[in-house]
């Protein structure tokens, strides 16, 4: 005593987090279990994300599996990554610059539908999308896509997909088109807004953050030197978007910050910037300032809780925002 703000969450995260570690913790293989996933299920997989921070936490669930996946920004660097060799799963985000991922995939599948070389099992693809909708889902379908991840993804999801689909490629040689199973099954995630249970939880969720890292603190570090990079320009750009009026661009850019922060655990963050993106959609920018003004207050107010957690006291500091 006295008590500060900062102490009393620290302390409180550090109970809740004990706790939750301990529902959560994957079971331990036993003697003679393989140790991954990627020994059960050798697959080539192809990760496309145009979002930095997406794209290095779903690798790095990925690598806790045991893969080690091939990257692409965008849905033509998805292509030439197909041209060089076959891959059994494709993770696939869906709104990228140049190419989306709806587009890739349709030319994906024409592509098998015209290959000449001998025949090989139907590349699955898994859609990776913050939205949850009965028509995204028809569409992710007509596209050619086989399943659908809703972000923020989690490793027990991805693991889940590698699992069901493995299963079902055993099970049979050749699996009908995709169009004719139905809609996917969507793995369990949360959407942002059911992550947000009050407006009083911690601006972090610090759990997921030392789940996706496995605690190591060198990972910790560099993910977060890379968000705080990326978020800051972000916003800057946002706020310059407002200014002159280019409603698209204040969606695009508040999408990827919200995907980014949603996928960190930034739950508060993640709230505003889908704000901000709704209003981009509609193209009116009308009460758009003081939205910018708020994901700076949000940001801020997760620079100072994390600068101040026990678990993280090695991270170093970084500029503030002016």
């Amino acid at each position: 005593k006295p008590v500060r703000p900062a102490s009393l969450c620290a302390a409180i995260e550090r109970a809740l987090f004990s706790s939750k570690k301990t529902e959560a913790a994957p079971r331990k293989p036993q003697n003679g279990e393989e140790q991954t996933l990627a020994a059960r299920i050798p697959w080539r997989i192809l990760l496309v994300d145009d979002n930095a921070i997406n794209q290095k936490v779903a690798a790095r669930i990925l690598q806790q599996l045991g893969y080690r996946p091939d990257l692409a920004a965008n849905g033509r660097e998805a292509l030439a990554a197909l041209d060089k060799q076959p891959y059994d799963l494709v993770f696939m985000d869906i709104m990228m610059p140049e190419m989306d991922g709806y587009e890739a995939t349709r030319l994906i599948r024409e592509r098998e539908k015209t290959a000449t070389s001998l025949p090989r099992p139907r590349t699955l693809i898994v859609a990776m999308t913050a939205h949850a909708l009965p028509s995204d889902r028809e569409r992710c379908l007509a596209a050619g896509m086989d399943d659908y991840l809703a972000k923020p993804i989690r490793p027990n999801d991805v693991r889940g997909i590698i699992e069901k689909w493995a299963a079902q490629r055993a099970a049979t040689v050749s699996a009908p088109p995709a169009s004719t199973q139905g809609s996917p099954a969507i793995a369990s995630a949360p959407a942002v807004s059911e992550s947000i249970a009050s407006a009083l939880e911690p601006p972090v969720e610090l759990s997921r953050l030392i789940d996706l890292t496995d605690g190591n603190a060198e990972s910790l570090r560099e993910l977060l030197e890379m968000f705080y990079r990326q978020t800051e320009q972000q916003l800057d750009q946002i706020e310059n978007a407002v200014r002159a009026g280019n409603a698209d661009e204040v969606r695009r850019l508040a999408h990827s910050g919200k995907g980014a922060s949603a996928t960190l655990g930034m739950a508060p963050l993640a709230a505003v910037l889908l704000q901000l993106e709704q209003l981009g959609k509609s193209g009116a920018l009308t009460g758009a300032e003081p939205l910018c003004a708020t994901a700076r207050r949000e940001y801020q107010t997760i620079r100072d809780f994390l600068s101040a957690h026990p678990l993280l006291t090695g991270t170093p500091p970084l500029p503030t925002s002016p």
